[in-house]
């Protein structure tokens, strides 16, 4: 007979072979451990080889599993998701167990399994969907933000309803009402361990890493053991114990400790999925499968982008998160595995939620991969469809008085920075399609128009007059580039200053003629300040700004492409120069600012042709001299 260690070496060469083969792909790695567990029952697994222990390890994957989420959790978030996410979330899973029980009543299913996958319906995979958001660089921006605030709301439906089916596992009426006072009992002990012990513990064992390691894993086994004496499941004890180290102050100590243990035995937990795949199906059950995984597809974006929506947001954002949340999750396959091992539910409903879960998964990855082509195939069917389902939507009104400066996306400006521009003469415009932050906006007296800049009406009703300077919080380079031909085609010579993700988009944005960029994640008040007093004072030093940046940036790119290029090439710095000129001057000064046009674009000339280290070594003598 095959030793355990064997078979496990054979399966864990299979799960890296499919790996590679799935990441080359381009697919998600979880799908590759599926597989893996698939192909191992299927063509390597024999009378001499034992899966039983294997299968008890992909037990030990849903603890850790749970575990993980517990750790990424934090209940402080939830007071930041908004009302509006936390309503749309609540409804659309609503909408979602309806649809469930409604197909699943087409198929004749008993009451208990209809159940059972009308929830598995209700959620989308956070592991999915977070590591793609990740991978994006998507998580400071609007519809990032209402994903994950989304995926957290469903996270803690999830666990509740894991809480529901196991009270109502028991038969007498005092158990049911006992059996949520077990529960806060439980929720308690979290919390008053990490308030009043837990810091000092971990203070202690943070000394030494692999007490600390040691100690994390020994809560996590505590809430294990306590939870089904209190008459939970395993899993959630193990989601109340990462929670409990979620809010102290160690946390992120204990994830890097703990993480690739985790991940290893998530490796497991998915693996074991594979496993318990039966391909064996009914005609009755693919027909069942392949209508659930279309209702996933379609309806699931669909319901997203209505509830989206009517909460007033922005048609691109409403779009973009429903496409990334059309899948099925992980968390539905654990909820359904409870049932099995408590016999409420056969093992042919974990087949047919494993392939949904899988499948769902495959495809609505090509939906987040490709989601602005499919938004710009999509963009006049959505208009249209607004103008006729939601026409009666309050449109965004343009204020009448002239401004100076517009900003596209709110940030925190505080009462100084708007006495600074009403000092100086200069009226503000804020444009933003959060409603959440349109109530921030009018608590704080900020004028404001809730609209999308793909609202192309915007950019036509727009005062242009005296329209000075643009600022963009959207790191989304398509966003910015869609502002720039907006507004440069209206008023040449607006000053526009950019936010970026990072050199490469910021480098892209100037060849767009962009005047400055700032390549982070969000617009801070005292650089918009400076650049503002700057701008207001003396307008060459935003001209200089851009210059060295654009060296920098340049000097930058080439180290990383590994190029020996000498000279760095300035983008239209004379057309730039030649905007500041502003109409309405004197004929004296209007020679003047001529003069002045005339040598610096000359000098920007010479410089250009410059190398980057004399660049700088002008530039270090300038700084140098008296």
């Amino acid at each position: 007979m095959v030793s355990f260690i064997e078979s496990f070496g054979m399966l864990f060469l299979i799960i890296v072979l499919i790996s590679l083969i799935i990441k080359l792909l381009k697919q998600p790695i979880i799908i590759a451990y599926v597989l893996a567990g698939l192909t191992f029952s299927l063509f390597v697994v024999s009378k001499d080889i034992d899966t039983r222990l294997l299968l008890d390890l992909s037990e030990i994957g849903i603890t850790f599993l749970l575990f993980f989420m517990g750790l990424e959790f934090d209940f402080k978030s939830l007071k930041y998701m908004g009302k509006d996410i936390l309503l749309s979330t609540s409804l659309q899973s609503i909408a979602f167990f309806g649809i469930g029980f409604f197909l699943t009543s087409l198929f004749n299913f008993p009451l208990t399994e209809k159940i059972y996958l009308s929830i598995l319906f209700m959620f989308s995979s956070t592991l999915l969907v977070a590591k793609w958001i990740e991978d994006k660089k998507e998580s400071s921006s609007l519809h990032g933000k209402i994903i994950l605030g989304t995926l957290i709301i469903q996270d803690v439906l999830a666990i509740i309803a894991i809480t529901i089916l196991a009270i109502a596992k028991e038969g007498s009426l005092i158990s049911l009402l006992i059996t949520p006072l077990k529960g806060l009992a439980l929720i308690g002990l979290g919390f008053f361990l990490s308030k009043y012990i837990l810091n000092r513990l971990l203070k202690f064992s943070s000394r030494y890493p692999e007490l600390l390691f040691i100690l994390s894993l020994g809560i996590c086994f505590l809430f294990v053991i306590l939870a089904p004496i209190l008459g939970y499941s395993t899993t959630i004890g193990a989601f109340i114990a990462g929670v409990t180290l979620a809010n102290t102050i160690y946390k992120n100590d204990i994830l890097i400790r703990v993480k690739p243990l985790i991940i290893f035995f998530n490796v497991l937990f998915f693996v074991g999925l594979g496993f318990q795949i039966n391909l064996d199906l009914s005609k009755t059950q693919v027909a069942f499968l392949a209508l659930l995984v279309l209702l996933t597809l379609v309806i699931r974006p669909l319901l997203t982008y209505l509830a989206l929506r009517r909460a007033k947001y922005d048609i691109r954002t409403s779009f973009t998160s429903g496409l990334y949340l059309a899948q099925l999750s992980e968390f539905g396959i654990i909820i359904i595995a409870a049932g099995i091992a408590s016999g409420a539910v056969g093992q042919h409903v974990n087949t047919l939620a494993i392939l949904a879960v899988i499948l769902t998964m495959i495809l609505s990855s090509y939906y987040i991969r490709y989601d602005r082509k499919l938004f710009s195939i999509f963009e006049p069917l959505l208009k249209r469809f607004d103008k006729q389902v939601l026409s009666n939507q309050k449109q965004a009104e343009i204020p009448k008085a002239p401004y100076s400066i517009i900003f596209f996306g709110y940030y925190d400006l505080s009462k100084e920075l708007i006495l600074k521009f009403e000092n100086i003469g200069k009226k503000i415009l804020v444009i933003e399609s959060s409603p959440e932050k349109i109530s921030i906006m009018e608590k704080e007296n900020i004028p404001y128009i809730y609209s999308s800049i793909y609202n192309h009406e915007l950019f036509e009703e727009l005062d242009y007059e005296k329209l000075e300077l643009i600022v963009s919080n959207s790191i989304d380079k398509e966003d910015n580039k869609l502002i720039i031909k907006e507004v440069k085609s209206k008023k040449p010579e607006a000053v526009v200053i950019l936010t970026a993700k990072n050199h490469r988009d910021a480098l892209e944005l100037y060849q767009e003629k962009a005047d400055y960029v700032i390549y982070q994640s969000q617009l801070h008040e005292k650089q918009v300040s400076i650049l503002l007093e700057e701008y207001t004072q003396d307008i060459y030093k935003v001209m200089n700004k851009k210059i060295e940046e654009i060296s920098r940036i340049k000097e930058k790119e080439i180290k990383l492409q590994g190029l020996k290029k000498k000279n760095a090439k300035f983008i239209e710095i004379e057309s730039f120069i030649k905007s500041l000129a502003k109409p309405g001057l004197a004929k004296k000064e209007l020679e003047d600012v001529k003069g002045i046009i005339s040598k610096v674009s000359s000098k920007a000339k010479a410089i250009s042709k410059m190398p980057i280290k004399k660049l700088k070594k002008l530039k270090s003598a300038k700084e140098n001299s008296p």
